[in-house]
């Protein structure tokens, strides 16, 4: 019986996780611990020896490397917790396909009035 070696995680995913670690100072070891993982599981996921963590540890990652929320799901071509909801919702959906065609600078004017509406509707949350 052969065994079959494991996918390892996109190069995308782990050059902003390495960059990341790097940024922050920290050594393997610290990262591991703060994040609840061994050491061995880190090394081998940076080496590509192994695949992509489970979305509670991607998200780990971000809070710990302070990486904005969602870029390492980006990275592992994963969508985050986040996006999952938002997708379910069909007018979300639809929103979101509405922006398709938009360029970037027209896409910054409409994130920048979503997120004035969503203050002016919800101005105790963030």
């Amino acid at each position: 019986m052969t065994m079959q070696e494991p996918t390892a995680a996109p190069d995308r995913f782990i050059r902003l996780l390495d960059k990341s670690i790097q940024k922050q100072g920290l050594s393997l070891r610290d990262v591991a611990r703060k994040v609840d993982v061994s050491i061995a599981y880190l090394s081998r996921l940076l080496r590509k020896q192994r695949g992509l963590p489970a979305d509670k540890t991607i998200t780990k990652f971000e809070q710990v490397l302070e990486i904005k929320s969602g870029r390492l799901f980006d990275a592992a071509q994963r969508h985050d917790p986040l996006a999952v909801r938002v997708f379910k919702n069909e007018t979300a959906r639809s929103l979101v396909n509405a922006c398709e065609q938009l360029t970037d600078e027209e896409i910054d004017k409409v994130l920048k009035e979503a997120e004035r509406l969503a203050k002016k509707y919800h101005p105790e949350e963030k």
